[in-house]
Formats: C-alpha cells, structure tokens, sequence
C-alpha cells in the first residue's frame, strides 16, 4: 500500500498540493490547493498563531492523496523557548510526547451540503430564491466533524510518535491542536512526502503563547446553552437509557459541551416524572440529583429546565397552553394544581442541595401574542410556587413584558427592536439571543455553507449589544445520518420545501467511542473566548480598546469576513492583556 508520510522535521521547501490552513478557513475535500496561495512567501512555509495560556489552538492539514492510500503522521521534533531566558527545551531529555503541551491530532471529515441556505431562512427552496451569502454554491462537501485519532504508536526514539488515516474523497484532512500551559514561543515544524515521491514540503507552525489566562468561566456573565437529545445519545451509541453505560456516555457530551464554552445545561422534565399508581406525577429524585451533579462537575453553572407546557397540537392559532404533564389546559385548575406539584418537589431537592439559585425554567417555547395571556397566567402560577424562579424564553412578542426575566429573541429580531430589549434589561430583565433555521442570507448562524467566522461572532455580538447569553435548539438533534446527510425535512412538513438547512440540526457528532467535535463548535468556542477578552480588557482600572476592535463586528448582519484581518485584532487582544509582551 501507497504511504503518504507528513513528518516534523526541517526540509527544503516545495511547492506541492499539501496547504496549512488557519481552522477558521472552509476546506473542501475536492479542491487542490496550491500551498504557496495558503502559505507566505517566505523561505520556509510558515503559519503563525498567537494564543494564550490553556487556550486551545489549531491549523488544519489537508494532505491530497489516492483513495485508499495510507497517510501517516509523523512527529519528530519540536522546540520550546521561554521569551525570559530563550532556552532551547527541544534537545536533551526534554523530548518526549509529552512535552508538547496538550498536542492532539485529529482527522477531519467532510459531509455534504444538499443545498443553500436560504436568503430569508430555511433553505433556498422555500423561497426560491438563491442566497449570495454562502461560501459554495451547493452541492458540495466540507470539513467538520472532528474524529479525535487514539492510534498513536510511540516509536523507540521518544521524539518521535505517529498516527496514520486511509485517504479519501481526493486526500485527508488533518487538525493539530496544541493547549500551550504556559507563555512562551513553541515551533512545530512539519515534512510532507507523498506516496512514493522524493518530493517533500516543509513548514513551520509558530506558535506564540501570551501570558495571559482569561478569567473563570463563571465569571464571564455570558451564558450559553445547546439543547441535547438523550435520545439521540441513546440511540447512535446502542445504549440502554439510564444504564452505568448511558451515564458515561452522557458525561463524555457534558465534558464536551464545557470544553465548548458552554456553562448552561437543559433537562426535560419527563425525563424524571412519571405517573404513579394513585395517578401522582412522582419525581425520581436520584435521578435527577445524579442529572445535575454530573453536569455541574463537568464545569457547568446554570440548571435551565426545558418548557412545562406547548400549544395544543402544534396550533399557531390556539389562544391557550396545554401543559406537558398530562395534556390539560395549563391554567386549568387541574393544570395549576399540577404545576404546584411540579414546582414543589423539583425545588425542595434543588434548595436541599443549594441549586435554587442556579435554576432558569422554560414555560412554553416561542410563546406569540396569540397565547400571551394565557402564558403571563402560567407564569404568574409558576412564581407564585416558586418566587425566586428566573422565567427564559425564546421569543419576540412584547405583550410579556413583566411575564419574562430572561429574553431570547432570534438575532435578527433583537437587532430590529433592540430599543425595547434594552428598555427590559433597564428594568432587570437579561436578554439572550438565538438561532435555528432562520435567520439566512447575511445573518450570523452556524449552518454548514456559512464561514466560520459567524459562529466566532456570536461573542463579539453579545459583548458589542450587552446581551447575557445565546442559544441554540441543536447540539445532536439529528434528523437523519449526519454523516451522510446535513439537510433534513422540518419535522412538522414533511416532504416540502419547509426544511432545516445544513447543519441546524446539530454542531457535533456521534462518533463509535463518543461525541466528536466540529469546526463550527469549535469556532463558536472561540468566540466564547473572545468576549472573555474583551470583557477584561474592559474592566481593567483604564479600559482598553483594540485597533479594529469596533470595526470587526459591527451588526449581526454586517461584520468583516477576512480571517487574517480577525487574528490580527484578537492578536492585539492578547497583546494588551500581556503584562509580559515585549513589542
């Protein structure tokens, strides 16, 4: 079998098809690129990152090779030097896998794009009209999920370690992520041959680590949620819901999900009610202690409670609420005894074990004027159990003022009445934004055929607007393969041209050991840890603002699309925050 070799080791540079790309950058699996378009023109290759301490960063690889041929990835070398004493940590016994700081290496993979975006929403069908704001015309194939690679063979030589892949769809795609633990410059340089060719690249990955550590996620004021199936975890994993396995396949999401910046979690409560004989709506108390402890030590703060209630059979038009624990009228007198029930023994054990205060509670999703009345009667039952509770909700209707504490308005209907969301943030109220098939065209989303710039973003708009949070419906709510299939029917019109475009359905994926990673999560990452940077820039004793900093993002409609303009502001983030930088 063919071999395709990418070492790290210093060698002569060569203009082949092999390119580095900055992980903000789409990559198609069908295209050759030239490396000297992606690289500079400098004697050897190189890519620079800046970063600061514990915070990820990574390049991605793409390697062309024949189907079938086999492309390993070799490291061989590296050096560390500390800006204070400029000591080479490469020779001696300092090489070993270990000490590269948090090295990981990934496969990328590619998955389809059936068709575009809308210009409004959903896809171009449903209006038929075509959406300019889209980085390839559709049909096509990009990278996102990230499959973490675990064959690495350690060689005799402990400088030496690898990980290979089967090249296809026209090469492989590879992501190098390294978590730098302190400030400092680390150089990583890589060979690429090509089969059985002499022909080699070379180039060098220099990474400049700022001594800087963001402050504790808990302390961003910025909160940020993915709604999850236990379902879908159950089904594409072969588990048994609540078995030992299905709970430690549910932390490996949780520690993902945090790993992504995320610090709010959902539960569904018919997850842990059940009726019992005498017809009581039993809690299962264990559970749902085992529930929040497993995601509060994987790094969460926020316990959001998933809606109580919903229109009755999906009826837009219906003026009432019918509650989710046994389909009555949610106002009822049946229903607020219901809810009574509800509130009392959910916060009894979350007051026992000191939650009350981290607890945020759905009512019924995207509520409209239509069912207002009835909702601010829901709510007034839900406080007057609960006083403490703090009432979120997706949606845009202003006849709930005072019926709402946390607002949650699509990002474009937030951008076109933010006047009365910021009238309710005067009067107290936190106001989050979100996305899901809408909104298209130029919008900040995180779809499949958009940069990933938009997805970064999103904490540039919450720290621009003073928004306190976002939300997405789709962490793994798949519809079908996600794999195979990224544009899926609308679960309420099957069979027309209402479908959810690329990627709305979910920004990981289920891999055979675990959830798997996507550019589009990671993007939003970092997003996440811009605003940390912002904020603290922000807060210094003389707040501090950045070449670019207000020019970068300016609506959620209107922001810059070049990525090397973006790392040259977050670089001067980093710079301003670094007490140690010598300029």
């Amino acid at each position: 079998m063919p071999v395709v070799l990418l070492t790290v080791q210093m060698l002569a540079f060569s203009q082949l098809g092999v390119a580095i790309f900055d992980e903000l950058v789409p990559v198609f699996p069908d295209t050759v690129y030239s490396a000297a378009a992606q690289l500079s023109d400098e004697p050897y290759a190189r890519k620079k990152t800046d970063t600061t301490i514990d915070m990820p960063t990574a390049i991605h690889v793409f390697v062309p090779a024949q189907d079938g041929e086999e492309v390993v990835v070799e490291f061989n070398w590296y050096t560390w030097f500390s800006p204070l004493n400029l000591t080479d940590m490469g020779g001696g016994g300092g090489n070993t896998r270990e000490s590269i700081p948090s090295l990981s290496i990934s496969r990328l993979h590619a998955v389809p794009v059936e068709e575009n975006t809308g210009v409004g929403s959903r896809t171009e069908q449903f209006e038929d009209k075509e959406n300019p704001h889209v980085i390839r015309r559709a049909p096509f194939r990009v990278f996102d999920p990230i499959e973490p690679l675990e064959n690495v063979a350690r060689g005799d030589d402990t400088k030496r370690f690898k990980v290979s892949a089967i090249a296809k769809e026209g090469g492989v795609g590879f992501r190098v992520q390294v978590s730098p633990e302190k400030a400092g410059e680390l150089t990583l340089a890589f060979g690429v041959k090509i089969g059985e060719s002499n022909e080699k690249h070379s180039f060098r990955w220099e990474i400049k680590t700022h001594d800087v550590n963001l402050i504790s996620r808990d302390d961003y004021g910025f909160s940020y949620t993915n709604w999850f199936s236990l379902h879908e975890i159950k089904e594409r994993h072969g588990l048994v819901l609540w078995s030992e396995d299905f709970w430690a396949m549910l932390r490996k999401y949780a520690e993902l999900m945090a790993y992504g910046g995320q610090d709010t979690f959902w539960l569904r409560w018919p997850d842990f009610f059940a009726l019992n004989k005498d017809s009581i709506w039993q809690l299962n108390t264990e559970r749902l202690k085992r529930y929040v402890n497993l995601f509060l030590e994987s790094g969460f703060f926020w316990i959001e409670g998933a809606p109580i209630a919903s229109r009755p059979n999906s009826d837009w038009s219906a003026d009432w609420l019918r509650l989710n624990f046994g389909g009555v009228p949610a106002t009822s007198e049946e229903g607020e005894a219901i809810v009574k029930e509800f509130a009392n023994k959910v916060s009894a054990v979350f007051h026992a074990n000191g939650w009350g205060k981290r607890w945020i509670q759905h009512l019924a999703d995207e509520p409209t004027d239509t069912n207002a009345d009835d909702y601010r009667k829901l709510s007034d039952i839900m406080r007057k159990h609960v006083p403490e509770i703090k009432i979120v909700e997706a949606t845009m209707t202003r006849s709930l003022a005072g019926a709402v504490d946390i607002w949650c308005p699509q990002v474009n209907k937030y951008q076109e009445n933010r006047d009365f969301f910021l009238e309710m943030q005067k009067k107290g109220s936190k106001v989050w934004t979100y996305t899901c098939l809408t909104p298209g065209g130029p919008w900040l989303n995180r779809l499949l055929d958009q940069e990933h710039l938009r997805q970064v973003y999103f904490g540039w708009a919450g720290y621009h607007y003073g928004t306190q949070g976002f939300l997405h419906w789709g962490l793994n709510h798949y519809k079908a393969d996600p794999f195979a299939q990224s544009v899926v029917d609308h679960p309420a019109m099957p069979n027309t041209t209402n479908k959810l475009p690329a990627g709305d359905t979910h920004v990981v994926y289920p891999g055979p050991n675990g959830p798997w990673s996507s550019i589009r999560f990671e993007a939003h990452r970092i997003g996440i840890e811009d605003y940390a940077m912002l904020k603290m820039l922000n807060e210094l004793s003389t707040p501090i603002e950045v070449p670019g900093q207000t020019t970068l993002f300016d609506r959620y409609d209107e922001w810059n699309k070049d990525v090397g303009y973006y790392r040259q502001v977050r670089r001067e983030l980093m710079v301003a925050l670094d007490s140690t930088s010598v300029e």
